[in-house]
């Protein structure tokens, strides 16, 4: 079962099968090999048979509740793990299981109590139960205690990478970037990254003059755009500079003019001399706070400028406001920053203002269901990449959005974008703070609770009409 999920060791079972049945253990183990598999719902099934005819089994009671989590359905899992506590209150495995489902549920100090009450029972030396309890911790925002949670899941197993990979993350949040990016580098490891063969040995931000230096691209489009600051300072340093990149941003980057070639995402590499995945370039250059280069970086090129310029003549004197209100549909937590585009109607459809939609992907169909002769234009037609986004960012007088890719292009061209954050929101933001050292045209609106949404879009919309001179 996934390592995510602790499920106590099988213990030696007295059971009451019948010898026309399986034994407690081999359901147990079949339950497993299923889980592994992937067929949630046949080892569920399994599972409540065998219950059926053990009752007293807490392992089999505690191995349902995993399988209801594998398949995303938390409150049932929580009702078995409540369960087989009530046969065996000192079941390590369910206690801790109990926390990961609480956790999901967002009932965060519970979850954590639950955590402790495991880590208690095993005397503190299952590795497994202080990761989840650092889970749960930076759920709840308690980065500095959850990185204590992750280093004592080091300790006690100095191979527990996803333990480094999670320290990471709240490390950053932190903003200690020094022990931050050390731990970044874990995603080589533990599988986040597409395992690929790139040429030559792996660069360690020395001077390399005379030879050839790939950036092989990784993660999100968001992602790109945020290390490209870098780019120049990586050709200064030496020979020819490759980088490899997703066919959408080819043409933004292009227009920074330091890469000798540019190479999409999916064609054969040439041969170099040293290679580095992008998101390592931060931890090479960027220690601290204070080491961010944070002037504009990229720019539209001129003719994607010339080519949406009549879409914005159309404002006449009205404030031009782009809006955004989900990333990628395919990101997994998208659901927690995203919001309706109605919402964004509500609060900046204000006199004098045009609105225009910079939204790409599925979400666009919800400008269909807007009220008649809603003041939004759309521009997803227009924009067949990152170049002809840049260059619509470039004619507005204001960006306001959730967090996205298209947040990091704004600020990197240097333009006021104003990012309506969830409660716990991406790292890159840190806490608390309304400006990011990152994007300094950037400004963040935070919620006071978890959603507390129509805190951010009123706050928002008031400092709109301030800035307006409305208010």
């Amino acid at each position: 079962m996934r390592a995510s999920e602790k499920v106590a060791d099988e213990p030696e079972l007295n059971s009451v099968n019948s010898p026309a049945h399986p034994t407690s253990a081999e359901v147990f183990g079949e339950a497993a090999r299923l889980h592994d598999a992937g067929q949630y719902g046949a080892a569920e099934t399994l599972l409540c048979d065998a219950i059926a005819r053990d009752p007293a089994n807490v392992d089999l009671r505690n191995a349902r509740g995993v399988m209801f989590a594998a398949m995303k359905r938390h409150l049932d899992a929580l009702w078995c793990y409540r369960d087989a506590l009530a046969y065996d209150p000192n079941a390590t495995g369910a206690w801790t299981n109990m926390g990961n489902a609480l956790t999901q549920l967002n009932h965060l100090k519970s979850a954590i109590a639950c955590h402790r009450q495991a880590i208690a029972l095993s005397s503190g030396r299952d590795p497994l139960l202080h990761r989840n309890l650092g889970t749960s911790l930076s759920e709840a925002g308690q980065y500095g205690e959850a990185v204590l949670a992750f280093t004592r899941a080091l300790e006690l197993k100095a191979d527990h990478h996803m333990a480094r990979w999670d320290r990471a993350l709240a490390y950053l949040y932190l903003a200690n970037y020094r022990q931050g990016w050390a731990d970044y580098e874990i995603r080589k490891v533990t599988g986040q990254l597409p395992a690929r063969q790139l040429p030559g040995r792996a660069w360690d931000g020395q001077p390399y003059p005379g030879k050839r230096l790939l950036l092989a691209t990784e993660q999100g489009f968001g992602d790109m755009l945020w290390v490209a600051r870098y780019f120049p300072r990586v050709k200064a340093l030496g020979g020819e500079l490759i980088i490899e990149c997703r066919p959408e941003l080819i043409p933004l980057i292009e227009t920074m003019g330091v890469a000798d070639r540019l190479i999409a995402r999916g064609t054969a590499l040439p041969p170099a001399d040293l290679h580095c995945y992008i998101c390592s370039l931060p931890g090479l250059f960027t220690p601290d706070l204070t080491s961010i280069p944070t002037l504009p970086y990229l720019a539209p090129p001129r003719d994607r400028l010339e080519k949406l310029r009549p879409l914005f003549a159309r404002a006449g004197g009205r404030f031009k406001v782009g809006v955004v209100w989900s990333g990628s549909v395919t990101f997994g937590k998208n659901h927690r920053r995203a919001q309706h585009l109605l919402k964004f109607f509500q609060a900046f459809a204000l006199p004098g203002v045009q609105l225009y939609s910079l939204q790409k992907g599925p979400p666009v169909a919800e400008l269909r269901s807007l009220p008649r002769g809603g003041p939004i234009i759309d521009l997803d037609p227009q924009l067949d990449d990152f170049a002809d986004t840049a260059a619509a960012i470039a004619q507005l007088d204001l960006v306001i959005m959730t967090d996205s890719a298209v947040a990091h292009l704004a600020g990197a061209l240097g333009k006021r974008v104003w990012v309506l954050l969830g409660h716990n929101a991406h790292w890159l933001w840190l806490l608390d703070r309304s400006d990011s050292p990152w994007y300094p045209s950037v400004r963040l609106f935070r919620p006071r609770a978890e959603g507390d949404w129509d805190h951010v879009f009123d706050s928002a919309a008031a400092e709109l009409m301030t800035l307006r001179g409305d208010a």
